[in-house]
């Protein structure tokens, strides 16, 4: 049998734009570069350096992408890695294109229109799929990993162009 192999690769990431800021970072538009003009567009939060440098906070970042590193559902923000560079750390996750709910309500409040009753439903029934399958996941040997979100707002569920509702922000 042919032994497994540790493979060493370094991630090309070509910041696009800023998506979103905040007091304890900065969420990025970015682009995944690799071998053969391979590119994947990604969302990349960077958490700012005096809190990546504060040992509770930085294990509370640590610990959510740990978390929710194979929460893998339709309704859930995808993390795919977790990094760290010059003491600063992030998480690469997958890009939503689309606006947060609160930027839905925000404008709809705008222009003076209100949200159709079944879109609604349809947006909040999304939310509760994904949350539903955060509460069910287990551990191998079937113990249930007590998932709880715990800032579920507007702000913390994307509405994507193409009509997915995702909970981002664990």
């Amino acid at each position: 049998m042919t032994p497994i192999k540790h493979i060493f690769t370094e991630l090309h990431y070509q910041l696009v734009r800023t998506i979103a800021e905040g007091g304890m970072g900065v969420v990025y538009e970015a682009e995944q570069n690799g071998v053969g003009n391979f590119k994947k567009r990604v969302a990349i939060k960077l958490i700012r350096e005096e809190y990546s440098k504060i040992a509770e906070f930085r294990n509370n970042f640590v610990g959510e992408a740990r978390l929710v590193a194979d929460l893998i559902h339709t309704n859930i923000v995808q993390t795919y890695h977790l990094g760290e560079i010059s003491g600063q750390y992030f998480m690469t996750m997958e890009y939503v294109d689309g606006i947060t709910l609160d930027e839905f309500i925000q404008r709809h409040k705008d222009t003076d229109q209100k949200i159709p009753t079944d879109l609604a439903a349809f947006i909040v029934s999304r939310v509760c799929r994904g949350l539903s399958h955060a509460h069910q996941r287990c551990d191998p040997t079937g113990r249930n990993l007590g998932i709880v979100h715990r800032d579920v707002n507007p702000r913390n569920i994307m509405l994507a162009k193409k009509g997915d509702v995702k909970l981002t922000d664990f």
